[in-house]
């Protein structure tokens, strides 16, 4: 076993951001693989759930209260979303834009382009940290516990008959209405459930940067669809649900592992991080594609060199 890759690994910024991020990610799944729908309304929220916590703190809330307004507010803008696609009629994908964009504005008046926690201030990074004096220790371990009640809450509650029904909704509406589910509901329950997985990813990113800025939502969609598509490439797309969250969770830390060796390389220019992502996500979600090509080539060339091999 190499421990120095293990305490390269466990030092970096991986396993934090590998455990945010898939809490994110988790979010992305629901709206993307469960409702069916691209929602790019994430990028609006992840800020906006950062720059009330943060601000929170700042107002002398409590860090983990802190947390719980961001999550509600995710809450809310999920509802609104819903309401706006499904009684309004706007189309999913430009209502998450109409609230992408509007939550922009929100974003600016709340932190006046950027904020960061008051010198003194306490997260809950922070208050654990004094118990165990390591800074990323401390992190993993409450980001860990994070993701593990997540990971049983959502494992649970999509095994309920209610659970089901708003995957059967997500899945064919046609055949849910005709059985008798309520599929506008079922809609709208879900853009909630998946932004307060948003918010609450949001809500304690801010709080390990102790800072953030108006345009730091931008690319998380990407981020999001990178880490699904990625573990669905490594793990397999036909998974059973507990799989598949799973494979989301070890998507994101692979993901993150990723990222981190592309930063380390000497004289990396951060500018290119997004078109790098964007190439990045577009290898994904082609893989699959590409390795059938791969394989279709292959046996027709093997068949070639079995006819040659008949004809002689």
């Amino acid at each position: 076993m190499n421990w120095n890759a293990i305490g390269y690994f466990l030092l970096s910024d991986v396993p934090v951001q590998g455990l945010i991020w898939a809490i994110f990610a988790l979010g992305v799944f629901v709206t993307y693989r469960i409702l069916d729908v691209a929602d790019l309304s994430v990028e609006g929220v992840f800020p906006l759930a950062a720059i009330l916590s943060i601000g929170a703190i700042n107002l002398g809330v409590d860090p983990l209260l802190s947390l719980l307004i961001s999550v509600v507010a995710g809450m809310a803008v999920g509802f609104l979303n819903g309401v706006l696609h499904i009684y309004l009629k706007i189309p999913s994908l430009l209502s998450g834009i109409i609230i992408m964009i509007s939550l922009y504005t929100v974003n600016v008046v709340l932190s006046s382009g950027n904020i960061s926690i008051n010198s003194g201030k306490q997260t809950i990074f922070t208050i654990f940290n004094q118990l165990i004096n390591n800074r990323i220790l401390s992190q993993i371990i409450i980001l860990f516990l994070f993701v593990a009640v997540i990971f049983v809450v959502v494992y649970w509650f999509f095994g309920t008959e209610y659970g089901l029904s708003l995957r059967a909704s997500g899945k064919n509406k046609t055949m849910s209405k005709a059985n008798g589910i309520n599929t506008h509901n079922r809609y709208i329950v879900g853009m909630i459930i998946a932004t307060a997985f948003i918010a609450l990813a949001g809500g304690l990113w801010g709080q390990t940067s102790k800072a953030t800025a108006t345009d730091s939502g931008k690319g998380t969609i990407v981020i999001g669809l990178a880490i699904v598509f990625l573990g669905e490439v490594i793990f397999g797309r036909k998974l059973n649900f507990k799989k598949s969250l799973i494979s989301i969770v070890l998507g994101s830390f692979i993901y993150w592992l990723i990222m981190d060796i592309i930063y380390s390389i000497p004289g990396f220019n951060t500018n290119y991080t997004f078109l790098i992502q964007a190439v990045f996500i577009t290898i994904v979600v082609a893989a699959p594609r590409i390795k059938k090509l791969f394989a279709h080539m292959q046996r027709h060339k093997n068949s070639e060199e079995e006819s040659e091999v008949t004809k002689i």
